[in-house]
């Protein structure tokens, strides 16, 4: 607030950004601005002490956006300033500061929350969505955040839009999948919501697009980032999910700290099996790159992503292209590379769900059997009996975390074919199950190389990550060590290296 003597704070400039849950009414001033709220209906009036309207500001703002039709700015006395909201078909009105952050001025943020009009529409599409496997495509940036900007003025937060929306349609011809955009304008989304519609939606996959900046500009190639929940793979890393993580501040969030995407406890018990399962996606996406344009990166990185923590959907984020090396903004304006980015990314979706779905599915008779829930029993117990975790109990069965747990159900559980003469109650072995352990198969060992996944093992020996899995005895969450010795399926007519 100004003080006598001091010269008034000034309001120097106004914006507008439209969500569908919401429109955003941004207020640039040169210092913390003091202000009042008065509130009547289809009426917001914001009176400012000490400050005034910068020159280029109009007086009347003609909108017709959901939610409000116009404002209109009146300098009251000597220094002070009433700005008048003309609201209509809302729902509420939140009003907040936001403090001074790098390039980012002090502001004054109006959110006009908009009538669930579409609330039976929502419930609706979640309903036919869950006949098909649900990938989230989000599109990083959005509204207040531009994300990066090329030397052309190029925005980041528009050419991921762009090529999400290209992946969006080249997934959705694909049958038996369904795309959703956590973005589908010029607006920001905060994290938590990014998350949440992840979760509501069940999805099997999430990627958050980007187009990466660096102050070398020579710097180029596409990458792709997991989740880390300790150290990033490298300081370039580090860097990129530092800035990654600001986006909430850029983006305007009223309240940050409270924003925690997930249970610690929860994250604990899933963290490990989806992390693997996120670079097992993310292994077969960087191959598919490969064929679209040069990478940065040979390999999965790693780096403690927000928007990535996710404790039972498996999650990466991928850089397409820098905007800051000039031959590749060119790239990423360009139609073409944009839909050859979005047909990589459907190839590989359609590969990984192919590769993993069998893994832990509970079409498998061979790895699973049928328990017999009992008085007292728990998902933590049942898990912890037949040596596995919940994560995978949880999509054996199709089921969440919040689900009642009924005596007398059957559900899936990994079968353990070297404990059969003494299993629990209720502990049923199907009849393939049993044939299965009449096959034998020939094998030989070979030494886990450094930076080798379970996925890149079982391509280089022409076999699967199921067939790994069940011949080595271990689950997908098992930790693979440099120099381990596993056992590789010899199979007569195949082509084994």
């Amino acid at each position: 607030m100004a003080s006598d003597g001091l010269a008034a704070l000034e309001i120097m400039n106004m914006r507008h950004w439209t969500a569908p849950d919401h429109t955003r009414i941004v207020l640039d001033v040169d210092g913390e601005p003091d202000y009042q709220i008065r509130e009547n209906e289809n009426l917001l009036v914001l009176n400012l002490r000490d400050t005034t309207i910068h020159q280029t500001i109009a007086q009347h703002h003609i909108l017709n956006k959901p939610g409000i039709k116009k404002i209109v700015f009146h300098q009251t006395g000597q220094n002070n300033t009433k700005i008048e909201f003309i609201l209509d078909q809302y729902q509420k009105v939140d009003v907040f500061k936001l403090k001074k952050f790098q390039d980012k001025p002090d502001r004054i943020v109006v959110d006009i929350i908009l009538k669930n009009i579409h609330k039976e529409d929502t419930k609706q599409k979640a309903t036919t969505l869950k006949k098909k496997k649900v990938i989230i495509i989000d599109p990083g940036h959005g509204g207040e955040d531009p994300g990066a900007i090329g030397k052309k003025g190029t925005y980041e937060k528009n050419i991921v839009l762009s090529i999400s929306r290209e992946i969006q349609n080249n997934i959705n011809n694909l049958a038996g999948y369904r795309a959703v955009l956590t973005r589908d304008g010029d607006y920001y989304v905060s994290f938590s919501k990014r998350l949440q519609k992840a979760r509501n939606l069940q999805a099997s996959l999430f990627i958050s697009v980007h187009a990466d900046a660096a102050r070398n500009r020579d710097a180029k190639g596409s990458s792709v980032y997991s989740l880390s929940t300790g150290a990033a793979s490298n300081e370039a890393a580090k860097l990129l999910a530092h800035n990654e993580n600001l986006s909430d501040i850029f983006g305007g969030e009223a309240d940050i700290e409270s924003s925690n995407e997930s249970n610690p406890i929860i994250m604990n018990m899933f963290q490990t099996n989806t992390i693997n399962l996120s670079k097992i996606y993310a292994e077969i996406l960087i191959k598919h790159l490969n064929t679209v344009n040069g990478l940065k990166y040979k390999t999965v990185q790693e780096a403690p992503f927000r928007v990535l923590k996710l404790p039972d959907i498996p999650a990466v984020l991928v850089e397409t292209a820098y905007l800051s090396n000039a031959q590749e903004e060119k790239l990423l304006k360009k139609g073409d590379f944009q839909t050859s980015l979005a047909l990589a990314g459907a190839a590989s979706i359609k590969d990984y769900f192919t590769d993993t779905e069998d893994t832990i599915s509970k079409e498998d008779a061979i790895r699973t059997t049928e328990y017999t829930v009992k008085k007292g029993d728990t998902l933590h117990a049942i898990a912890k009996n037949f040596h596995t975790d919940m994560g995978v109990l949880l999509q054996l069965n199709d089921m969440k975390l919040s689900d009642t747990l009924i005596i007398g159900r059957k559900i899936n559980v990994p079968a353990d074919e070297t404990n059969s003469e003494d299993e629990p109650a209720g502990h049923e072995k199907s009849s393939k199950m049993k044939k299965s352990k009449s096959i034998k198969k020939s094998f030989k060992y070979y030494t886990v190389k450094k930076g080798e996944t379970l996925f890149i093992v079982a391509r280089k020996h022409t076999t699967t990550l199921n067939e790994l899995l069940k011949i080595n005895d271990m689950k997908i969450t098992d930790p693979l060590l440099y120099g381990q010795k596993i056992k590789i399926p010899v199979n007569p007519g195949r082509n084994n290296p």
